[in-house]
């Protein structure tokens, strides 16, 4: 080897090696969630020492109803607002004597009776674990030889809390007697859950469809009233299938139970609203 070579290959060996590439950050998404949901009032009415079913006092129609989300989504956590506003209202002929609101109902009697309750909140949740990415956890080091799933497949299960502020209000007319009774209460709630969310393509066998996932969560903890009355329990339990049309839309239908023990001082109630919703997903 000539002293040139030589030279040249000592100062080749000096220079520093590139620095690896650094990975651009994730961008930020927004995910607007729009349903029409079809729930009804079940449980009992407990106020003033009372324990009356809701079909009691006609209310337990199923009813239209509406709700929607919109989340701020980056990596693997998602911040959101979400809410519902669900009424109901009935009537007719006691066939059931009760009395609720300091009001009594007797056998025979015509009373009219109407129920609202909405809700608004926020809610955070983090993906702590996804099994099928090179990074399966936060804290852990990425897999060496990852390749990804099959299919697109991607599995995260992710921990949540939610805080609510719900608002129910209560309307009885005695018809007979031309006797009312009137009860408003507002409480506030606090959560903690867990969820996960299965999805995979599916555009290679089923062309109209190029993505398909399934979403559950559970929710529970404890709701205080805004003036008198004592804590109680808060729940929710969400699941879902959504048909992914393109990559920034789908259409889902599932099911939604949101609930608990609620003890104001004008308006208790041990019960839920529940039923079948299905909606549009959007992301931007």
């Amino acid at each position: 080897m000539d002293a040139g070579t030589l030279a040249l290959t000592s100062a080749l060996a000096l220079e520093p090696e590139a620095a690896a590439p650094v990975a651009a950050p994730t961008e930020f998404r927004l995910v607007l969630e729009l349903d029409a949901w079809l729930p009804r009032l079940a449980g009992d009415f407990t106020d003033d020492g009372a324990n009356v079913d809701v079909s009691d006092a006609d209310l337990h129609d199923a009813e239209l109803s509406f709700a929607g989300a919109l989340q701020i989504v980056r990596d693997r956590l998602s911040v959101g607002v979400r809410g519902f506003s669900f009424a109901t209202d009935g009537g007719g002929e006691v066939t059931t004597p009760f009395t609720l609101g300091g009001l009594d109902f007797a056998n025979g009697e015509q009373f009219s009776s109407s129920f609202s309750w909405w809700s608004v909140g926020v809610e955070v949740s983090y993906d702590f674990y996804r099994p099928l990415a090179q990074r399966p956890s936060s804290w852990s080091e990425p897999v060496a030889g990852w390749t990804p799933a099959a299919n697109g497949a991607d599995l995260s299960v992710y921990g949540l809390l939610a805080l609510d502020i719900t608002a129910m209000q209560r309307e009885l007319s005695n018809e007979t007697t031309a006797l009312r009774t009137d009860a408003n209460e507002a409480f506030f709630d606090v959560e903690i859950g867990i969820g996960f969310e299965l999805s995979f393509d599916t555009k290679p066998s089923f062309p109209i469809v190029r993505r398909v996932s399934f979403t559950a969560e559970a929710a529970y903890g404890i709701n205080s009233p805004m003036g008198d009355g004592d804590f109680g329990s808060a729940s929710r339990l969400e699941a879902d299938v959504s048909a992914w049309f393109c990559d920034e839309g789908a259409v889902f239908f599932g099911y939604r139970i949101v609930g608990g023990s609620f003890d104001g001082d004008e308006l208790g109630l041990d019960g839920s609203v529940q039923g079948l919703r299905a909606g549009l997903k959007i992301e931007f």
